[in-house]
């Protein structure tokens, strides 16, 4: 009689702890995937506001080469409980690069020399993560600095990608041929553009380089870049061959915003005096930028979240 009654409280625990589970909804905070198929690895943080059944939006960001995961989560600060998009809490996956051993590269993205191919990662990764979260499809969007942000750039360019991604935010980006605007550049819709590139880089120079010394190239002048995704966008100068003129201001001593309301999407850019190659923080959290890696704003909260924000699929 007593092992009975022992075994019908155990049963009703765990029925309560099953119903508390299904109404608590999935898991929250930080979450290592790794998917069956491909043996790939990301890392996902759920924010503590998380409301299963809603729509939240999600955050793609990817790590330069030779970065991981958790490193990017730390440099981008996007896992800020206190983040919002168009007013909802967001996921975020902060994806991992693979190597090449080829070339003796450890975790990289297609759009380098270098490269390997990683685009079917990002439908595999997306798909899991909608599969148990409750992903507002219509809120998705990339980041990525460095290699990630060439990447990045890439996911703007291709047809697939840029059908499922909003918006787009490229800091710093490697802008090899591969990822150059006009080099077979063919999105599905005009897309919204944001660059962000520091003038003390030496790793993605702002003015651009040719390879000299085994380094790898060529990249653009990122200005030429810019001008070349209002062109995509639809702007026009007041003649023909003319770029469009952006609307210009200081936002902050040394940091120049540019501003181009294109008729088929939006293009913005922030010059950054005397930032190196870093995601720009006050707190001077991306050491590849050294000894310029410390800005005097906070890129993530409120710019990037603010341009993300303001866009969404159809």
């Amino acid at each position: 009689m007593l092992y009975s009654s022992i075994l019908l409280v155990a049963s009703a625990l765990a029925t309560v702890a099953s119903q508390q589970l299904v109404l608590s909804g999935p898991p929250t905070g930080n979450r290592a995937y790794s998917l069956e198929w491909s043996e790939r690895t990301f890392l996902l943080n759920v924010p503590q506001s998380y409301v299963h059944g809603e729509s939240h939006p999600l955050v793609f960001s990817f790590h330069g080469a030779g970065g991981y995961s958790e490193k990017q989560q730390r440099i981008t600060e996007l896992s800020d409980p206190s983040l919002r998009i168009n007013g909802k809490p967001f996921l975020t996956i902060y994806a991992q690069g693979v190597n090449n051993s080829d070339w003796n590269m450890t975790h990289i993205w297609k759009g380098a020399p270098y490269e390997n191919k990683t685009i079917q990662y990002v439908f595999d990764a997306l798909e899991i993560v909608s599969k148990t979260y409750t992903v507002d499809r219509s809120r998705v969007y990339a980041c990525g600095k460095s290699n990630g942000g060439g990447f990045t750039a890439l996911l703007a360019c291709r047809p697939d990608t840029s059908a499922i991604f909003a918006a787009f935010a490229p800091v710093s980006p490697a802008l090899y041929q591969g990822t150059y605007a006009f080099h077979n550049c063919t999105p599905s819709r005009p897309v919204p553009i944001f660059h962000i590139h520091g003038v003390e880089d030496v790793i993605t120079p702002f003015h651009g380089r040719t390879p000299e010394g085994g380094s790898f190239g060529p990249e653009p002048d990122v200005r030429l870049w810019r001008r070349q995704w209002t062109d995509m966008n639809g702007c026009k100068g007041r003649y023909e061959g003319e770029w469009a003129e952006p609307k210009l201001e200081e936002i902050h001593k040394g940091v120049w915003e540019e501003t181009w309301d294109c008729p088929g999407a939006e293009v913005k850019a922030m010059t950054v005096e005397g930032l190196g190659h870093a995601w720009p923080s006050t707190l001077g959290l991306d050491l590849a930028g050294r000894p310029n890696q410390t800005a005097n704003f906070n890129l993530t909260n409120p710019y990037l979240v603010s341009f993300f924000s303001r866009h969404s699929l159809p």
